[in-house]
């Protein structure tokens, strides 16, 4: 009886040990000094100094409450406008420790009026995230965050690739639309955007992902992304348009097995 007792309270200390480990935060590394981080961004910089943007030129936010590795909410804000002398003409998402780092280059013009990108995530394992921002006169700038998740790149996949809205776009913005101003427009596509690692691909299937995403106004580039599985699915995209008159705002994805979707939605000061 006295064993039984003993076991009995080794187990309980263990999963009480094993409950205050999980509860008990991960203690943030040099995000400078990451292995991953130092390979990556000498094959995508090289030499080239990357300067803290922080203060004064860009700023990545998350929800810290996270409790889904596979669709981690993030925004980046630019701190500057964008103006025809400067302005961010490259965004760069980069995750250290995804099977692919570079989970998005976002590319943008002065036309946008200011830089901003929401969308959602997934996190292989513990990991920081990076926004690095490319300015019009070649500057680098950088700001980060330390996620504390895991496994959203081989969770199970959506399964609504033969879904017969596939590729449906919603559209969301102000009711009133302000010419000349920046306004806020977010698109969501209906997509399993699968992951390669998916824990239920089926043997010789090839994961289909959005790889491409461009949204032009009356025909002229505003947003334009290379991305991958790095992103969730049914993935979302808000950022800013400047429009100088009414309109139509379109947008084109394509996918890795080859397939185009497109949508578009007419901007008027009266809208809707």
């Amino acid at each position: 009886m006295n064993f039984v007792k003993r076991i009995l309270t080794f187990i309980g200390a263990s999963l009480l040990f094993c409950q205050l480990a999980l509860a008990t935060p991960f203690p943030e590394p040099d995000h400078s000094s990451i292995p991953e981080w130092i390979m990556i961004k000498q094959l995508m910089f090289g030499e080239r100094e990357i300067r803290d943007g922080s203060d004064d030129i860009l700023a990545l936010y998350l929800n810290t409450k996270l409790d889904d590795s596979s669709t981690v909410p993030i925004m980046v804000n630019a701190l500057m406008d964008q103006t025809e002398d400067k302005y961010i003409k490259t965004l760069y998402l980069v995750i250290d420790r995804n099977p692919i780092p570079t989970a998005g280059v976002f590319k943008f013009k002065p036309e946008a009026g200011r830089v901003k990108l929401e969308t959602r995530l997934r996190f292989e394992k513990f990991s920081f995230i990076r926004a690095i921002v490319e300015t019009n006169t070649g500057d680098l700038y950088m700001d980060q965050r330390w996620v504390q998740v895991a496994g959203g790149c081989s969770a199970p996949s959506g399964k609504n690739a033969n879904d017969p809205s596939l590729g449906k776009m919603r559209f969301r913005m102000d009711d009133q639309i302000r010419l000349n101003e920046p306004n806020l427009v977010q698109f969501q596509i209906k997509h399993p955007n699968e992951s390669t690692l998916a824990s239920d691909l089926e043997p010789g299937y090839a994961a289909r992902f959005i790889d491409k995403v461009a949204v032009e106004f009356n025909g002229k580039s505003i947003m334009s992304g290379d991305i991958n599985f790095s992103l969730s699915d049914n993935p979302i995209f808000k950022f800013y348009f400047s429009p100088q008159a009414e309109g139509v705002l379109s947008v084109r994805a394509e996918d890795t097995h080859d397939t185009i979707f497109t949508d578009s939605v007419e901007i008027g000061t009266d809208k809707r």
